[in-house]
């Protein structure tokens, strides 16, 4: 599971620093936040050196390399949801289980980063011996997280008669192969517990949601995580450029220009704040996305975080020139940059430099998210938190009422999320989690259920069905089967 949102490492595309003081858990809260992050590559892997996935067998299926819960670093693994009963019947799964309606003839394909623990889950009963497990493209590995596999068993508990069928999409290219691989064992319905912090405008495009649109044109119904984002994003435009900034301040880079920038302290800088010692993950993405991963932007920004006393913390100096060089890690087709960092506890400051003004023609829109627990932005905190695919208007997007770090926003097409559900879930061994992923495997093991009752729906059925009271209250969007 990802406690932080930390999956695969992305290779050559992100700035480390390890800093003194060590990574902690927030004291006292006993809760840690289901995280929907994701690390995609979004450079062609197919060319890289990559170990092959060492592969368990059970029953003459593949397994993913940590599927023996022994053999995995997430303390989920192998360990039983204590509260799936109690949450079932709060929005009411078990009187429809108690029918008869134990989401027959719905096959559902949980599409995830690491299903660590799976050996498990299937050795106890968590999860039916019919679980399909498909592995990513060859020489690729999934990710030590029992993410994908906890989410499962939520869908099994509400739904044990649905098929389920796991996926591996670990990196872009196992992303689009797992959309393959929906499309060809006819899945009903897909689980992607999961957000991208960059690849589209903040609109619902974008070439990540061209790949989504794939599989919703078909009338799969596609439930997304909202995304764990709500008290950690920033959204602001570039208002102006601070020309050859210079002086003693050493974290300034005298061939770069500043960014002023509306929305932001001072005009130049995006606050925020870390309550605990915290691995953090941090993006800086513009406007300049196509719905073709082949598009190259010439806009090129740099992303710098100060500490309170404004020095140098980290940078992410990626060059975008709008040119082909391969897998030269310096470079990047994407308007993104993206800093991993081992924080402290604190408030820091990430501004914005401009290394070729001369290519920007536009103002164009910033998005500047954290995931790092208990992160929040202090300045003009973004009403539009929903990450890509959720914010696909052909995709049912769930948040989570039981945390206000859920992710929440108003589209161009959309508003979102669609539909709100519990998210928190308790461990035998006194474990506790939630977010916007646990949120979203309670909603397809409900509507699962709910299909074998009522029929099969698509995007377009459950949007006829939302402004009723068969899958929600109209008023909350808060689930609630019948």
């Amino acid at each position: 599971m990802a406690i932080h949102g930390s999956m695969r490492p992305v290779i050559g595309m992100t700035l480390v620093l390890q800093l003194a003081a060590a990574c902690g858990q927030l004291t006292g809260t006993g809760v840690k936040p289901f995280q929907t992050g994701s690390d995609p590559d979004l450079r062609d892997e197919s060319s890289r050196q990559t170990s092959h996935e060492s592969l368990l067998r059970l029953d003459d299926r593949e397994l993913p390399q940590f599927a023996d819960a022994a053999t995995s670093s997430d303390t989920t693994a192998g360990v039983a949801i204590g509260n799936l009963e109690e949450l079932a019947t709060a929005i009411g799964v078990s009187p429809l289980r108690q029918s008869g309606y134990r989401g027959q003839g719905q096959r559902i394909a949980i599409l995830d980063n690491g299903f660590s623990g799976l050996k498990n889950s299937l050795d106890s009963g968590r999860l039916p011996p019919t679980t399909v497990y498909v592995p990513g493209r060859e020489g690729s590995a999934s990710a030590d997280t029992a993410h994908g596999t906890k989410l499962a068993e939520v869908v099994h508990a509400f739904a044990p008669e649905a098929e389920i069928v796991l996926i591996n999409s670990n990196g872009y290219s196992n992303f689009i192969r797992a959309i393959d691989q929906c499309l060809e064992r006819g899945v009903t319905m897909v689980l992607y517990a999961q957000v991208w912090e960059y690849g589209g405008n903040f609109d619902g495009a974008g070439f990540i949601n061209r790949e989504v649109n794939r599989a919703t044109s078909t009338g799969i119904l596609w439930v997304n995580a909202a995304g764990n984002y709500g008290l950690a994003t920033w959204e602001g435009q570039l208002r102006a450029i601070e020309q050859n900034a210079t002086g003693d301040n050493p974290s300034t880079n005298p061939a770069a220009d500043q960014a002023l920038m509306d929305g932001a302290w001072e005009q130049r800088y995006i606050r925020f704040h870390i309550p605990s010692p915290s691995l953090a993950k941090i993006v800086l993405t513009w406007d300049d996305f196509r719905d073709e991963k082949t598009w190259r932007t010439r806009e090129d920004f740099d992303l710098v975080i100060e500490d309170a006393s404004h020095r140098l913390i980290a940078a992410s100096r990626m060059i975008q020139d709008g040119e082909d060089h391969g897998l030269d890690e310096k470079y990047s087709a994407h308007a993104r940059e993206l800093i991993r960092a081992q924080l402290p506890q604190g408030t820091y400051y990430a501004r914005v430099e401009i290394k070729n003004s001369a290519a920007i023609a536009r103002l164009p829109k910033f998005r500047f998210s954290i995931d790092a627990f208990g992160a929040q932005v202090l300045d003009a905190r973004s009403v539009n938190s929903i990450m890509i695919p959720a914010d696909n208007p052909s995709v049912v997007t769930v948040g989570a009422w039981d945390t206000a770090m859920s992710g929440t926003g108003r589209g161009q097409l959309w508003m979102k999320p669609d539909i709100m559900a519990p998210s928190r879930l308790t461990f035998a061994d006194g474990q506790s989690v939630l977010g916007s992923s646990s949120a979203a495997a309670v909603t397809a093991g409900a509507l699962a259920a709910w299909q074998s009752r009522h029929g099969r729906i698509d995007h377009n059925g459950f949007n006829a069905l939302r402004g009723s009271d068969a899958i929600a209250n109209p008023a909350t969007r808060r689930l609630f089967v019948h």
